[in-house]
């Protein structure tokens, strides 16, 4: 009776991956440059850019607002597109869901709204950090609204300068770029996300330069 559900169960899940929608395109700037490689695999540039910003658990992000804008922009924008990519069906669940975890550690030392959009958050933070980077506070702090920032505008600018210690950003940036680097070495993309295999096929000894990869449609 139990194998006679499993094609079944197989369809549903089909299904409901056919209904989540594909992740929106993101801003060109999202990983902090214009060069062609990021441009062609944002995922991947905000996966590096990231684990370096939180390195050391963003101790060297104090007193850089516009750093801090740019990072947490892009746990936001890894966290949304992650879970809906073909191309990176390889990133262990496990993963995936660290990343959401720092993306709550950011939100809750940012003053983000916990259910404010991704996407709106990302876009917000990416305009304060350009707006930083020009040496516009006042554009930036528009940028940072009260609703999706507590408690908005400039008090929320001077909170990007002290973020505090974030080490589940630290851990879960850091993993993913490991798991980034073995899924290139065992060439596990365009692979359904079977974390029984994911997980032998990573440990395998098998070598060899990872392909070209281009995030597809949807990116």
């Amino acid at each position: 009776m139990r194998l006679a559900l499993l094609p079944l169960l197989a369809l549903f899940a089909g299904c409901a991956e056919m209904r989540t929608p594909a992740a929106p395109p993101p801003p060109a700037d999202l990983a902090g440059g214009n060069q062609p490689g990021q441009l062609a695999d944002p995922a991947r540039a905000a996966i590096v850019a990231s684990a370096a910003a939180f390195a050391d658990a963003g101790l060297s992000l104090a007193e850089k607002p516009e750093a801090v804008a740019q990072a947490a922009a892009q746990l936001e924008y890894l966290s949304l597109v992650l879970p809906r990519s073909e191309a990176y069906a390889a990133m262990p669940r496990a993963t995936v869901m660290s990343l959401d975890l720092a993306r709550a550690e950011v939100r809750a030392a940012l003053g983000i709204n916990d259910a404010a959009d991704p996407q709106q958050v990302m876009r917000a933070l990416l305009a304060a950090a350009r707006a930083l980077r020009a040496g516009q506070a006042e554009q930036a702090a528009a940028a940072l609204p009260v609703g999706l920032f507590r408690p908005g505008g400039a008090a929320s600018v001077r909170r990007l300068a002290e973020p505090g210690p974030l080490p589940q950003a630290a851990a879960a940036t850091n993993l993913a770029q490991q798991d980034l680097a073995k899924i290139d070495a065992n060439r596990l993309w365009l692979q359904g996300r079977n974390q029984d295999l994911i997980g032998m096929e990573i440990g395998s000894t098998s070598t060899g330069s990872a392909p070209g990869m281009g995030m597809g449609s949807g990116f």
